[in-house]
């Protein structure tokens, strides 16, 4: 009886696919949809919500490396440099479109801008 998960290979090829793809709209939560589709494994419980799985190729990580930040935010691969690589090109996708949200956010309260208060 074999696992329903693919192999790390298969799912890195799967992710290098959707961060080339991805369509300009959904850019900006392509790191998210990758977490949120992380498979849920028993090694989750108890520490806030993080996964035990690397967001890229599935494969369950160390609890010092789940537990591991990077400026302050959870790291969510694994020590495979696809992994990293890959979620970090997801990164950069992202990018543009919060530089825009920032720019217009900016705009909004921007002097001689009127802002109304409900």
């Amino acid at each position: 009886m074999g696992s329903a998960l693919p192999t790390p290979e298969e799912r890195r090829e799967q992710v290098r696919a959707l961060v080339r793809t991805c369509p300009d709209g959904e850019r900006g939560l392509l790191r998210l949809r990758l977490y949120q589709e992380t498979p849920m494994s028993p090694e989750d419980a108890g520490y806030g919500g993080l996964k035990a799985r690397c967001a890229v190729c599935w494969t369950l990580r160390p609890r010092r490396q789940q537990l591991n930040e990077l400026q302050e935010r959870p790291v969510a691969t694994c020590e495979d440099r696809t992994c990293w690589y890959l979620w970090r090109r997801a990164l950069k996708r992202e990018r543009s479109l919060h530089e825009r949200a920032k720019a217009a956010l900016l705009a909004t309260f921007a002097p001689g801008h009127e802002v109304s208060h409900a």
